[in-house]
């Protein structure tokens, strides 16, 4: 049993939490009466998408077998050291898929076209899209939007279009660290990916640091003068710049970026800009 569990990363469920952001930002469209049937599809979303992510690791696990094996941490993964077989890896899909499809029905047809559209992305992204230049980082930033879009509907409130946008910066600057600490550990098996984000340098990667802190600053400042907030939501920028800068500051000349979740898991700042920033949410759209 455990060689299943650490084959389905569940450190990198961390990710799918982004299903909830829908949820934390429209408390104010909430009904009393719906209250229990929101929250039941939320947590419904997250078990379909996480079921997803776990089906896209093993598949990425098969397909990139031969080059973990000579990773120096990658080559203990349990289908990498061949702990198990090509048979129990159908299984293990096989019970994942099923269960997506059952949590993915119970909320709606919607979230059940996303779960395959996830699924679908896994492969592709495993086969190829992962060796090409900047469709890489992409690809990933795609994995995050399909989550946002699943977490809108499975509660079928809307959000603003800058959830999206913020989402796709926030995440592409993460990725971009990513791949560069990669290229420095020689990570990527495709030499012309190493060459190109080793050649990014920090002052692109605080350009687009930036571009994150300016857009979030607009979307939280729009949204206090069309009275969607109120002024107590302009603390988020603060709280958001914080975790961002201190997440470049932790990664920068150094390869820790390889693992966002195990950064976001360990950072006590970190932690604790996230803490402030949503109870400043819930304090902006409660009173």
């Amino acid at each position: 049993m455990k060689k299943f569990v650490i084959s389905a990363r569940p450190k990198q469920i961390l990710k799918n939490f982004v299903i909830f952001i829908p949820l934390i930002f429209t408390l104010d469209q909430w009904s009393i009466n719906e209250l229990s049937s929101i929250l039941a599809n939320s947590f419904l979303c997250f078990l379909a998408l996480s079921s997803a992510s776990i089906i896209g690791y093993q598949a990425n696990d098969l397909i990139d077998k031969k080059f973990d094996k000579k990773h120096p941490s990658k080559k203990l993964r349990p289908i990498a050291n061949n702990e198990i077989s090509n048979r129990e890896i159908f299984i293990f899909i096989t019970i994942f898929l099923i269960l997506g499809i059952i949590f993915s029905l119970i909320v709606n047809f919607y979230i059940l076209i996303l779960f395959f559209s996830y699924i679908t992305l896994s492969f592709l992204y495993s086969y190829q899209l992962k060796n090409l230049i900047i469709l890489d980082s992409i690809s990933i930033t795609i994995f995050y939007i399909i989550r946002m879009i699943a977490g809108a509907y499975s509660i079928t409130l809307s959000i603003s279009i800058w959830l999206y946008i913020l989402t796709f910066l926030s995440t592409l600057f993460i990725i971009l660290i990513k791949r560069i600490s990669e290229s420095k550990s020689g990570d990527f098996r495709n030499k012309n990916i190493v060459s190109f984000y080793k050649e990014i340098s920090n002052s692109k990667v605080v350009t687009l640091l930036l571009i994150n802190i300016f857009s979030y600053s607009i979307y939280s400042i729009s949204e206090i003068l069309s009275l969607e907030r109120n002024i107590i939501f302009g603390l988020t920028i603060i709280f958001f710049s914080m975790g961002i800068i201190r997440y470049f500051a932790v990664t920068k000349n150094s390869t820790l970026g390889e693992s966002p979740e195990s950064i976001i898991l360990s950072d006590k700042i970190i932690q604790f800009s996230v803490f402030l920033y949503v109870i400043s949410v819930f304090i902006s759209e409660i009173f």
